[in-house]
């Protein structure tokens, strides 16, 4: 089943049981820790090269944290019978979801070094690309607030960070609307997270598995 997300949606609860497995077709979910103040911090972000869910395959119940839609856009959700189904069926989609599962590891590790190691310009502009890299369109809905949110930073630091980026050329960014402007200068304000990451990511997709359950 294909239906909209809207930014701000939690599409799993924190300890809510695994029934589902969520396959982002645009937009962008963020996966975010619970503190006991009530805040979430985004531990990665999944695009249409991954999924939600899939932690299931290694035998987890619930839900490890907060999904939450960060971007608008459509997402498939599987049962998950139907998800294990696909496992048995398909050869090659057992391998394609270990190797998202192990990419989201890596990211979450890199996430690690990102927070503790570079600026709040640098975390910002390598988000917005891996952002890009994962939606259908250049522009997006994405307000300071949310980016204040998922990086648990001020609104004024996010503020100056997007005036950085936007007196760079890097993007535009007007009422909530982001739109890359100039990948390369966006890419000389990022940090070194950005290309490790991207290097490491598999070229398996799994997505092929929603149009084998329709």
């Amino acid at each position: 089943m294909v239906k909209p997300i809207h930014s701000g949606e939690v599409l799993f609860e924190c300890g809510a049981p695994i029934q589902s497995v969520i396959f982002p077709l645009d937009g962008l979910v963020s996966l975010r820790s619970v503190l006991k103040d009530g805040r979430m911090i985004e531990n990665v972000a999944v695009g249409r090269d991954s999924m939600i869910g899939g932690l299931s395959v290694l035998g987890q119940k619930r839900s490890g944290g907060t999904a939450l839609a960060a971007i608008s856009g459509r997402a498939a959700w599987l049962s998950l019978g139907d998800f294990q189904a696909a496992m048995e069926m398909d050869p090659s989609f057992r391998p394609a979801v270990f190797s998202c599962v192990s990419q989201l590891t890596r990211r979450l590790m890199q996430n690690v070094v990102c927070a503790a190691a570079h600026s709040a310009t640098q975390r910002i502009a390598s988000w917005l690309l891996h952002a890009d890299d994962r939606m259908t369109e250049r522009s997006f809905d994405i307000t300071q607030r949310m980016l204040a949110d998922i990086f648990s930073l001020r609104p004024a630091t996010v503020s100056d960070s997007c005036n950085k980026l936007l007196s760079a050329g890097a993007i535009h960014y007007s009422r909530g609307k982001l739109s890359v402007m100039d990948r390369g200068l966006l890419e000389a304000q990022a940090c070194e997270c950005y290309e490790a990451v991207r290097a490491q990511e598999p070229q398996e997709c799994v997505h092929h598995v929603h149009a084998q359950s329709a």
